[in-house]
């Protein structure tokens, strides 16, 4: 996971470091549409066809998050071309569903 190897820079160096030595890499991101981004950008950066584990779709409301919304079609994550990991989060869906989301 993104979030627990120190971020999407490390992410990409481990990630690196083990297709060097011959390894495979698969990230796991089952958190949520942020997290789901980081992966998919470290992913689309190592550019070796491998697979990213995620969760979409598991709350009717997860698609009102971010702007633009996630995309996953034909089992493919659509990278979205903005600045940084190129969407926005929305403040207002977090207030107001926050509640739900448990450690």
């Amino acid at each position: 996971d993104v979030k627990f190897c120190g971020g999407v820079s490390e992410a990409y160096r481990v990630g690196r470091s083990a297709l060097a030595a011959g390894g495979q890499v698969s990230l796991h991101s089952p958190s949520g549409p942020v997290s789901l981004l980081q992966g998919g950008h470290v992913t689309a950066a190592l550019r070796d066809g491998m697979s990213l584990e995620h969760a979409v779709y598991e709350a009717s409301w997860r698609a009102e998050l971010l702007s633009p919304a996630e995309i996953v079609k034909d089992g493919m994550l659509w990278i979205p071309p903005g600045p940084g990991l190129g969407a926005t989060l929305d403040g207002a869906v977090i207030d107001r569903r926050g509640r739900r989301w448990k450690p």
